[in-house]
């Protein structure tokens, strides 16, 4: 790979999308709304981004009328920086600049997203489908302090639509109904938003269905195990006067007979309640935040329901559950023209897996034990100006407690039992509570260069405690929160923090037509938690006769990420536009003189829209150049890169009716994404072992009316 390479990009990569662009004095607020889509969702989008000094943030705001894909988290491709590592039809795991999973925070009405399952199969953004969705909102470069708790990797915000208050005291009801086909895996979407609501009160009810079949490749082949069942409601209630405002919702989400081809499991049943309350209030100057959030999770999982198993010695079903509660209050005082910002919050989850055979009564793994995670935040934040700087500082103060309860495996074989329980005694008798304090400190600064330019700095140390899995999997099993790397891992109670210090440089320019922004980027992470050889003989002994070769064992490294994204463009005429989206990381790991995993490759969108009156059509294309930096611990595969030909249209017949057509993979190429995972499911005509490929052609048509 060349550092020609994104130029050839760019003059190579055409396409069509529709975008208006609204531009002040670089030195003042800067609004621009962008209409585009992703290769990954063929959608007519609307990207908001939003610049104001220290809270610039780009926002992809999701019409219920025109989402091609089942998983909310496709659409963050359309952000720079941003992708997803894709397990499943509906479980896509967030990246932003090469790290995921837990290192990137991903929260819901303000409150981080429990997942039930050891193995990340309910990934946050599953329990945001795209036809509720007001917005995804991801915060570039380093997250502040008082945004999350924990947020070594990045920020992203999902927030559902339950429509508005309105403008008069009389009640009014409104809402929205829409559907979706599409032709790949004959999959349907509809949902639909009913509120009532005047200017003081606001009551909204929700309700989604998504249901598709097992997916066809660009050469004809099924992607078997790729079926997906789900269904989200909602209820809220809001209320507001002049100075205050709150609401209450109540959630439930239900995911049945879902595949998920690169992990060793299958989603047969997710049933999740979910309750939320935020309120705020302006006094005496001041704005006084509290919110708080309850979330239960029962996850059924099993390799033989959807997948064939002939082994019924080695069928495995897992009843996992998952309880969280969080809290948070923050007061704001304004300091003259400066403000000061102190808060409290708080998240304590608690975890249980068990692992059994139905054909065998005595067959029992206790996997996660009562799997305790608690954290404890106060944090303070600045933000101000002087002279020609905007500014903000923030300190934040994280206390992690950690505990698990005793373990035990029963009906192995003598050989394995006899290893089993020697792990299991040795995790019984070593110290279970774990603690740990970490603080982060950030500092952003911005200011214009010139009527045109703006430039942005950011200073960052971010602190990540291990997760339960990374510090409490005794036994040697791939419940690794989503890496579907194929390899077993066992945990370490030995380990520390990562500890993150990074620093981001920026730039926002635009004249006339014509806008670029982007940041380059650097991460240093000491400490990163990454599988590495396992030295413990007994899991090792174990993991051999188990699945042939050795495990491997949460240790903590040394690992530094590097790279720049951003977004281009220019208005050709009142009926033209050009649009893209460049992105590139690199991962490596120095103490093994390694590269990271699941890192993606460098990639560029480009979108060429046309738009008159009613109707509008866009031509995108996407290009991933191959991927040959990848971890050797982890198994993983070089692949090649790729490119893509999308087109979509959408036609306003009424201001309350639209309709969206289009064709995703025009050309039907066969092609593998690099952060897909490998094939796990013996039935499929993709090779166990082999990363599976990306869907075929895909004809699709959805329908939206606002009433």
């Amino acid at each position: 790979m060349t550092h020609s390479f994104p130029l050839s990009l760019m003059a190579v990569a055409v396409a069509l999308c529709s975008q208006s662009i609204y531009a002040q004095d670089s030195s003042a607020p800067v609004t621009v709304k962008i209409k585009t889509q992703t290769s990954s969702s063929p959608i007519i989008e609307e990207i908001i981004v939003e610049g104001e000094a220290l809270d610039a943030v780009k926002i992809l705001s999701i019409k219920p009328d025109v989402i091609n894909q089942p998983d909310s988290a496709a659409t963050l491709k359309a952000l720079p920086g941003a992708n997803i590592n894709s397990n499943g039809p509906i479980t896509g795991i967030a990246q932003y600049r090469g790290l995921f999973g837990d290192r990137v925070a991903v929260s819901m009405e303000n409150e981080a997203v429990l997942g039930g399952g050891p193995n990340a199969m309910d990934t946050p953004l599953s329990y945001a489908p795209p036809l509720l969705l007001k917005s995804i909102e991801l915060t570039p470069g380093i997250a502040s302090v008082s945004r999350s708790q924990e947020s070594i990797g990045g920020l992203i915000e999902a927030k559902l639509d339950r429509g508005n208050f309105s403008q008069s005291s009389e009640a009014s009801i409104s809402g929205d109904i829409a559907t979706r086909y599409s032709s790949v895996d004959e999959g349907s979407n509809s949902a639909a938003k009913v509120v009532a609501a005047n200017n003081a009160h606001k009551l909204a009810i929700l309700a989604s269905f998504d249901e598709g079949d097992d997916a066809e490749t660009g050469d004809g082949k099924t992607l078997r195990d790729t079926a997906y069942r789900r269904e989200r409601y909602d209820l809220s209630y809001g209320w507001q006067n002049e100075s205050s405002e709150a609401e209450v919702s109540l959630g439930k989400l239900e995911t049945s007979d879902t595949g998920t081809p690169a992990l060793p499991m299958d989603i047969i049943d997710i049933d999740t309640d979910i309750a939320n309350f935020n309120g705020m209030t302006q006094y005496n100057g001041a704005i006084i935040r509290t919110r708080i959030g309850y979330r239960h999770v029962y996850h059924l999982m099993d390799n033989f329901s959807l997948r064939s198993n002939s082994n019924s010695m080695g069928y495995r079903a897992t009843e996992a559950t998952g309880q969280q509660l969080t809290w948070g209050a923050s007061v704001e005082f304004p300091i003259g023209d400066d403000s000061l910002t102190l808060g409290i919050d708080s998240a304590d989850t608690i975890h249980d897996a068990v692992v059994k055979n139905p054909n065998m009564a005595m067959f029992r793994v206790q996997n996660f034990s009562d799997a305790e995670r608690d954290i404890y935040g106060f944090f303070t934040e600045w933000k101000g100006s002087r002279g020609d700087w905007s500014l903000e500082a923030g300190v934040r103060y994280n206390r992690v407690e950690m505990n698990s309860d005793v373990v035990s495996a029963n009906g192995m074989m003598a050989m394995m039992q006899m290893q089993a329980n020697q792990l299991a005694n040795d995790f019984n008798n070593a110290n279970r509570d774990q603690n740990f304090n970490n603080i982060d400190v950030v500092l952003k600064a911005t200011r214009a260069l010139n009527t045109h330019t703006d430039f942005n700095i950011g200073l960052g140390r971010k602190n990540r405690a291990p997760s339960y899995q990374e510090l409490y999997l005794w036994l040697p099993m791939q419940s690794t929160g989503g890496l579907a790397d194929g390899r077993t891992y066992i945990g370490n109670l030995d380990l520390d923090s990562e500890t993150n210090h990074e620093i981001t440089l920026g730039l926002d320019w635009s004249a006339g037509n014509v806008y670029v922004n982007g940041q380059i980027f650097f991460r240093k992470i000491d400490d990163f938690i990454q599988g590495t050889p396992s030295t413990n003989m007994t899991a090792n002994m174990l993991s051999t006769m188990m699945s042939g070769q050795n495990p491997l064992q949460f240790n903590n490294i040394d690992a530094e990420l590097y790279g720049l994204d951003g977004r281009y463009g220019m208005v050709l005429n009142d009926n033209w536009r050009l649009d893209g989206v460049l992105s590139y990381v690199r991962g490596k790991d120095k103490d093994g003189n390694d590269n990271l995993y699941r890192v993606a490759p460098l990639n560029n969108r480009l979108t060429l829209t046309w738009e008159q009156d009613k109707l509008s059509a866009s031509l995108e294309s996407a290009l991933y150049a191959s991927q040959s930096k990848t971890a050797s611990y982890n198994n993983e595969e070089k692949s090649a890169g790729y490119g893509l030909l999308n087109f979509y249209s959408q036609y306003k017949i009424s201001s309350d009716l639209r309709i969206n057509a289009g064709i995703e993979n025009l050309l039907d190429k066969d092609y593998v994404d690099h952060l897909t995972g490998y094939n796990r499911n013996g039935d499929s005509d993709i090779p166990v072992g082999d990363r599976l490929p990306g869907r075929g052609r895909n004809f699709f048509v959805s329908a939206a009316l606002s009433f």
